[in-house]
């Protein structure tokens, strides 16, 4: 005699938090973390991303948000921000932020048939900003009057450092906002 265990999933964190989703409608919004049409993550209500078209599952019914329309959308405790023309030479898409302390620090995951894809991770100087590539050729470019972050931020670029959190920043924003001091 066999005994069924059943398990159930809450949709929360470890820490009881429960997860929600929703979008951001204007820049505004996704600056200051305002998110419109906001529900409890289930099965019957959640967002999707499917080819950079948002999609909305609200009660069972699906709304659909062309790339563009929207600044962004929330699920399960991040922001993801639209940026980009959609066009064969540029990239665009929906960033994960991952924390916004002091630069704005995103991953986005790029898929290949073949490889399964590769997380990149990018930035930018604020909410309006373009978002960049991590690169020490483009913080260069957007630091050059400060060598020494740039210096500092590179050497943790390398082994992917820099995702280190500390005090629930990554470690280049503690570098990033050290400098201001």
């Amino acid at each position: 005699m066999f005994s069924l265990i059943t398990v159930s999933a809450r949709n929360g964190h470890f820490d009881g938090e429960i997860l929600t989703n929703g979008i951001f409608i204007t820049p505004h919004d996704l600056a200051t973390n305002r998110v419109s049409e906001q529900a409890e993550t289930d099965d019957l209500n959640t967002v999707v991303n499917v080819d950079n078209n948002v999609l909305l599952i609200r009660h069972g019914l699906e709304q659909r948000y062309k790339f563009g329309t929207l600044s962004g959308y929330y699920k399960d405790g991040y922001r993801y921000r639209a940026f980009g023309k959609k066009n064969i030479f540029s990239a665009s898409g929906y960033y994960k932020v991952l924390d916004a302390a002091g630069l704005i620090i995103y991953s986005k995951r790029s898929g290949h048939r073949k490889t399964g894809g590769k997380t990149y991770y990018y930035y930018s100087t604020g909410w309006d900003a373009p978002v960049r590539r991590l690169t020490r050729q483009n913080l260069e470019g957007d630091f050059s009057n400060d060598p020494v972050f740039v210096d500092a931020a590179t050497s943790t670029l390398q082994g992917q450092v820099f995702l280190t959190e500390k005090n629930g920043r990554m470690l280049i924003n503690d570098l990033y906002l050290s400098r201001k001091k």
